[in-house]
C-alpha cells in the first residue's frame, strides 16, 4: 500500500512540475493570481527611462510616418485616424532621449490626423475599394477615434511632463501643438457624445474599456477638463470590473492571452499618469498586478504566449479587415516590463525579455 502511495505521489509531483515547451504553466486558465505590492511610484517619464533604449527605439521605428504624416494603413491613402496610433511610440522615444526627429515625426502625424477632422469633431472615414464590403458601424468608428485619442492624449501628457519639450529652444514645436488645442478639445467633446455607445459596444472587451479610459483621462488632464477626467475614471472602473478572481479579464465568455496583454499595457499607460492621491490608482494597481501575474502564467518557457483556450485570438480565431489576428506580443511585453519596474519583481522583467527574444 505504501509503495502504491509513493508511486501516486511521484506521478502527481511530476505532473505538477511539468512545464513542457508547448504548454502554458496552467493549461486551463485556472491559475490563481497574486496581487504584488507596488514598490516604486514612478512618474510617466521615469517609467519610460526604465525601459531598455532598444525597446523604445524599436517601438518608435515600427510606424514612422511618411512625409505627409500618414501612418500604417493611411500611407496608401487616408482610411481612418485609428491607424495613427504609432504617435505614442514616437513621443515616448522623443521625450526620453530628447530626439528631435522622433518629435517631428510625432507632431507631423498629429497634424496630419487633424486635417481629417470633421466640423463636429469626428473624423473622416474613407474605406478602400478592396474593403468596400466591410463598412464599420457607429460603434466601430467611435472606438477607432478612442484608440487614436488615447495615443494622442498620452503623447500630449509625455510632452507636458518633459522639461526638454517645454524649454525655450523647443517653442516652435510646442506652438504647433498649441495651434491644435481647439481641434483636440473638439475631438474629445465629440467622443463624450459617444459615451453610451462605447459603454454598450465595449462592455465585453476590457481592453477597449481601458483605451476609452485612457483617451478621456489623458485628454482631460491635458485640457484641464474635469468632465473628461470623470468619464475616464468611469471607464477605468468598468475595465477593472471585468477582472476575474483568477486574474484574467473576461473577454466575451472566457479569457484571451493576447487581449489580456493589451489590457494590461493600456492599463499601465493610464496608471502612469494618475496622481498618487487618487483612490483609483490603488484600485487599478491591485487589478493590473493580479492580471499581469495571470498573464505571466500563459507565457511558455520559450517566450511564446500560449493561445490555448483563448476565445478571440488563436489559429482560426477572429479576423480584422480580412486578416486573422495574431498575438499582440508587443503589448504583453510592455505590460510585463511595466509590472516589473513598478513592483521590483525581476520575474516579470525576465518573462518580458523571453517574449522579446522569441518574437524578434
Amino acid at each position: 500500500m505504501n509503495k502504491l502511495h509513493n508511486i501516486i505521489l511521484t506521478v502527481l509531483s511530476l505532473l505538477m512540475s511539468c512545464n513542457g515547451k508547448d504548454e502554458p504553466m496552467q493549461d486551463k486558465g485556472n491559475y490563481q493570481c497574486q496581487t504584488i505590492p507596488i514598490q516604486d511610484t514612478l512618474t510617466r517619464n521615469q517609467l519610460l527611462q526604465s525601459f531598455d533604449s532598444n525597446v523604445l527605439q524599436g517601438l518608435a521605428s515600427v510606424d514612422v510616418p511618411n512625409t505627409e504624416g500618414a501612418m500604417g494603413r493611411n500611407k496608401n491613402g487616408y482610411f481612418h485616424v485609428r491607424f495613427q496610433m504609432g504617435i505614442l511610440g514616437l513621443s515616448d522615444y522623443a521625450v526620453t532621449y530628447q530626439d528631435i526627429q522622433a518629435l517631428e515625426y510625432a507632431i507631423k502625424a498629429i497634424e496630419y490626423s487633424f486635417v481629417q477632422q470633421l466640423p463636429d469633431g469626428n473624423f473622416k472615414l474613407v474605406v478602400p475599394s478592396n474593403l468596400s464590403n466591410q463598412i464599420p458601424n457607429e460603434a466601430d468608428l467611435a472606438s477607432g477615434v478612442s484608440f487614436f485619442l488615447s495615443s494622442v492624449g498620452l503623447a500630449l501628457n509625455n510632452f507636458e511632463q518633459s522639461n526638454w519639450y517645454n524649454s525655450a529652444t523647443m517653442v516652435s514645436y510646442k506652438s504647433r501643438i498649441e495651434i491644435l488645442r481647439p481641434k483636440i478639445a473638439l475631438a474629445a467633446n465629440w467622443l463624450v457624445t459617444q459615451k453610451n455607445i462605447l459603454e454598450i459596444a465595449d462592455q465585453n472587451a476590457p481592453n477597449r474599456l481601458f483605451f476609452n479610459a485612457l483617451a478621456f483621462y489623458s485628454l482631460g488632464t491635458w485640457l484641464n477638463d474635469e468632465n473628461l477626467i470623470s468619464v475616464g475614471v468611469s471607464f477605468a472602473n468598468l475595465g477593472i470590473g471585468k477582472k476575474q478572481v483568477e486574474g484574467y479579464f473576461l473577454e466575451g465568455n472566457g479569457w484571451d492571452s493576447s487581449y489580456q496583454g493589451v489590457a494590461i499595457n493600456v492599463g499601465f499607460n493610464l496608471y502612469s499618469i494618475l496622481p498618487n492621491d487618487l483612490s483609483l490608482k490603488n484600485k487599478l494597481w491591485d487589478c493590473l498586478s493580479c492580471a499581469a501575474d495571470w498573464q505571466k502564467s500563459r507565457v511558455l518557457e520559450s517566450g511564446e504566449i500560449s493561445t490555448k483556450g483563448n476565445v478571440r485570438v488563436y489559429p482560426g480565431g477572429e479576423s480584422f479587415l480580412g486578416q486573422e489576428k495574431q498575438v499582440d506580443w508587443i503589448k504583453s511585453m510592455l505590460g510585463l516590463f511595466a509590472m516589473g519596474y513598478y513592483s521590483n519583481q525581476s520575474t516579470f522583467i525576465i518573462t518580458a525579455n523571453k517574449i522579446r527574444s522569441f518574437y524578434n
